[in-house]
């Protein structure tokens, strides 16, 4: 019985390359959740009672950050900083707080300044064996 579940909390710990806890702060309230992910495949998920959706990628060859995407059920929500529809995070940062705003979606050279929609707060887990594998490419040996 003790081996059975050994053998399944291993498998668990390996059925992703690393884990994102996020959670957003708005003026309808607050909402948080984890994403169990792969690297290079982007994973999403919901803040049902924010109307919101994140989605997350984490590249194999650079687990130094993420691309983060925001998508909201409410009209105009949600972007980011000058009306970009992702943002690039540091993926080894103790925590990454992100703004959010809702208005226009950003289009070629048109300066568009949207209203404050409140804030994403993203806290990458990426298992020991990644950063050391991504440092060691970085300088060849330990």
């Amino acid at each position: 019985m003790v081996l059975t579940s050994l053998l399944v909390s291993a498998n668990a710990a390996l059925a992703e390359d690393y884990t994102v806890d996020f959670g957003a702060d708005t003026d309808r309230g607050r909402d948080a959740g984890t994403l169990y992910c792969w690297l290079g495949k982007a994973c999403e998920g919901k803040m049902e009672s924010l109307g919101l959706k994140v989605r997350v990628l984490v590249s194999p060859t650079n687990t130094a950050t993420a691309r983060i995407e925001l998508n909201g059920t409410n009209a105009g929500c949600c972007y980011f900083a000058y009306a970009k529809d992702s943002v690039i995070v540091d993926a080894r940062a103790s925590l990454s707080r992100v703004q959010m705003f809702r208005g226009m979606r950003s289009r070629g050279g048109l300066f568009v300044e949207n209203e404050g929609a409140g804030t994403l707060y993203l806290k990458f887990h990426l298992e020991d064996r990644i950063i050391h594998e991504d440092w060691k490419n970085q300088h060849g040996t330990y």
